[in-house]
C-alpha cells in the first residue's frame, strides 16, 4: 500500500488531480519520488498527477490545493476514506470518485463545495450512506450514485439541489426508497433507477422530468394515478419490472412521451383506454408481456406510432381492428404471439409499414387478404396455418400474394356485381354464383 505523501498540499496552483488505478504498482513510487524531486516552481506549474491503485489514502493537505477545479479518483481499491480537508477545495467543479470499493463513507465537509457542479460516486460497494450536508451543493447539476450496491437510502436533504438536472441512482440493488422532497427539485429532468430491485415505490411527486428510467425494477408493482403530471416526459423505461401489473389511467395525460418500453412486464396483464391519448408516441414495445391477453381499441388513436413490438406476447389472443388505423407506422412485429388464430383485414391499411415479422404464431390458420398490399413479411413457424397452404408459404411472398389474390373471392363478387351493374344484368352471373357457394357455403 502507499498513500501521497503531504508535500500535495504545496501545489497550490494545481487545477486537475487524477488517482487513477489504471497505470500499475510500480508506478506508485515513482510519481511520490517524482513529487519529492520536483522544484516547487515546477509543482506550482502541475496541472496533473496520477497516483496508482495502491493508494490507501490521502493527505489532510489535499485541501490546501484551492485552485484544484477537477479531482478524479478512480480504482483506488485500498482506499477507506477521503480526509475531512475536501471541504476546503472551493474552486473544485467536478469530483469523480469511482471503483473505490472499500470506501463506505463521504466526509461531512462535502457540502462545503459549494462550487461543485458534478459529484460522480460510481461503483463505491461498500458506500452506505451519504451525508446530510449533500443538500448545500447548491450548484450541483450532476450526480451518478450508479453502482452503490450497499446504499439504502438518499437523504431528505437531496430535494434542495435545486440546480439538479441529472440524478442516476442506477443499479444500486438496495435502496428501498426514494426522498419525497425529490419532486420539488425545478430543474430535474432525467431520472434513472435502472436495477433498483428493492425498490417498491416511486415518490408520489417527481417534477419535471423528461426522462425516466425504472427498467429492472423487479419489486415495483405499481405507479401513483401522478404519473401524469410529467407533462414533458419524452421517454419512459419500464421493461423488466417483472411485478407490475397495470398502468394508472392518467398514463394518457403524458402528451410528450414519444417512446414507452413495456417490455418483460410478465405480470402486465391490460393497458390502459387512455394509450390512445398518446398523440406524440412514435415507439411501443411490449415485446415478451407474457400475461397481456388483449390490447385497448385506443391503439388505433396513436397516429404518430412508427414501431410496435408485440413479440413473445404469448397471451395476446386477439389485435384490435383499430391496427390499421396506425398510417404511420413502419415496424411491426407480432412473432411468436402463440395464441393468436388470426389476424385483422386491417393490417392493409398501413400503408406505411416497411417490416412486418409473423413468425412462431402457432395458432394461426389463415393469412388476411390484406396481406397482398404490404411489403414482403418474414414468415416461418405457422404450423397451424392451411389458407394458404405450407407448401405456398415455403416458396416466399409473391407466392403467397399471388394465392390470396386467386382466392379473394369477396373481391372478385364485388367486381362482377359492379360489371353487372353497368350492364344492367337483372340476374347475376354465373360466376358471381360460383364465387358465392366456394366462399359461404365450402
Amino acid at each position: 500500500m502507499y498513500w501521497v505523501p503531504q508535500a500535495l498540499g504545496t501545489l497550490t496552483a494545481l487545477r486537475k488531480l487524477t488517482v487513477d488505478g489504471s497505470i500499475g504498482a510500480r508506478c506508485a513510487r515513482g510519481a511520490c519520488g517524482a513529487v519529492g524531486r520536483r522544484s516547487r516552481s515546477e509543482l506550482l506549474l502541475a496541472s496533473e498527477l496520477r497516483i496508482c491503485s495502491a493508494v490507501s489514502r490521502l493527505p489532510e493537505s489535499l485541501g490546501q490545493l484551492v485552485a484544484l477545479t477537477t479531482l478524479v479518483i478512480t480504482a483506488c481499491y485500498d482506499l477507506t476514506k477521503l480526509p475531512e480537508s475536501l471541504g476546503q477545495l472551493s474552486a473544485l467543479t467536478t469530483l469523480v470518485i469511482a471503483a473505490s470499493f472499500v470506501l463506505s463513507m463521504l466526509p461531512e465537509s462535502l457540502g462545503q463545495l459549494t462550487a461543485l457542479t458534478t459529484l460522480d460516486i460510481c461503483t463505491c460497494h461498500a458506500l452506505t450512506m451519504l451525508p446530510e450536508s449533500l443538500g448545500q451543493l447548491v450548484a450541483l447539476t450532476s450526480l451518478n450514485l450508479s453502482g452503490c450496491r450497499m446504499l439504502t437510502m438518499l437523504p431528505e436533504e437531496l430535494g434542495q439541489l435545486v440546480a439538479l438536472t441529472t440524478l442516476n441512482v442506477s443499479y444500486c440493488f438496495a435502496l428501498t426508497m426514494l426522498p419525497e422532497l425529490l419532486g420539488q427539485l425545478p430543474l430535474l429532468t432525467t431520472l434513472n433507477l435502472k436495477e433498483c430491485c428493492a425498490l417498491t415505490m416511486l415518490p408520489e411527486s417527481l417534477g419535471q422530468l423528461v426522462a425516466l428510467d425504472v427498467s429492472g425494477c423487479n419489486a415495483l408493482t405499481g405507479l401513483h394515478e401522478s404519473l401524469g403530471q410529467l407533462a414533458a416526459l419524452t421517454t419512459l423505461d419500464l421493461s423488466e419490472c417483472r411485478a407490475l401489473t397495470g398502468l394508472p389511467e392518467s398514463l394518457g395525460q403524458l402528451t410528450a412521451l414519444t417512446t414507452l418500453n413495456l417490455s418483460w412486464c410478465r405480470a402486465l396483464t391490460g393497458l390502459p383506454e387512455s394509450l390512445g391519448q398518446l398523440a406524440a408516441l412514435t415507439t411501443l414495445d411490449l415485446s415478451c408481456c407474457r400475461a397481456l391477453t388483449m390490447l385497448p381499441e385506443s391503439l388505433g388513436q396513436l397516429v404518430a406510432l412508427t414501431t410496435l413490438d408485440l413479440g413473445w406476447c404469448a397471451r395476446l389472443t386477439r389485435l384490435p381492428e383499430s391496427l390499421g388505423h396506425l398510417t404511420a407506422l413502419k415496424t411491426l412485429d407480432i412473432s411468436w404471439c402463440s395464441l393468436l388464430t388470426m389476424l385483422p383485414e386491417s393490417l392493409g391499411h398501413l400503408t406505411a409499414l416497411e417490416k412486418l415479422t409473423i413468425a412462431g404464431v402457432r395458432s394461426l390458420k389463415r393469412l388476411p387478404f390484406a396481406l397482398i398490399e404490404l411489403p414482403d413479411c418474414l414468415f416461418y413457424n405457422l404450423q397451424a396455418l392451411t389458407f394458404p397452404p405450407a407448401v405456398v408459404v415455403g416458396r416466399g411472398m409473391q407466392a403467397i400474394k399471388e394465392f390470396l389474390w386467386a382466392h379473394h373471392h369477396p373481391l372478385k363478387m364485388l367486381l362482377l356485381i359492379l360489371a353487372a351493374r353497368r350492364r344492367r344484368v337483372r340476374h347475376p352471373p354465373a360466376e358471381l354464383w360460383v364465387l358465392i357457394r366456394d366462399e359461404f357455403f365450402w
